[in-house]
């Protein structure tokens, strides 16, 4: 692993999904520690490129609709990581809940 990319692992905290109610952050739903930061960063920068909107570990990023485009990207970058495919599959598993129940949800930083 490369030096800078070592060092962003350990200043990284937690990003906590959940459910939003009202705007603001109700039930857990899933946590990214920085081991799978890492694995996600790249879906989330695409996500960013194509939609304009940023999940990061330091600000919260709310999702009233639209979590399709997210998981698709996220779909779309899965399948690089090989052993840790069953990682994505647990998340894209919690996004497509929220989104088949029309839930809304917040990426809420450290």
């Amino acid at each position: 692993m490369p030096l800078n990319v070592a060092l962003a692992v350990q200043e990284i905290m937690a990003l906590d999904l959940h459910i939003m109610e009202n705007g603001q952050a109700k039930e857990w739903i899933y946590a990214i520690d920085s081991e799978k930061w890492v694995l996600f960063n790249e879906a989330f920068e695409k996500f960013a490129a194509k939609s304009g909107l940023v999940i990061d570990e330091y600000s919260d990023t709310k999702f009233s609709s639209g979590l399709q485009n997210l998981i698709d990207v996220i779909k779309s970058v899965a399948p690089e990581y090989g052993k840790n495919s069953v990682v994505f599959t647990e998340f894209i598993s919690v996004l497509e809940s929220a989104e088949s129940n029309s839930k809304s949800v917040i990426f809420v930083g450290d």
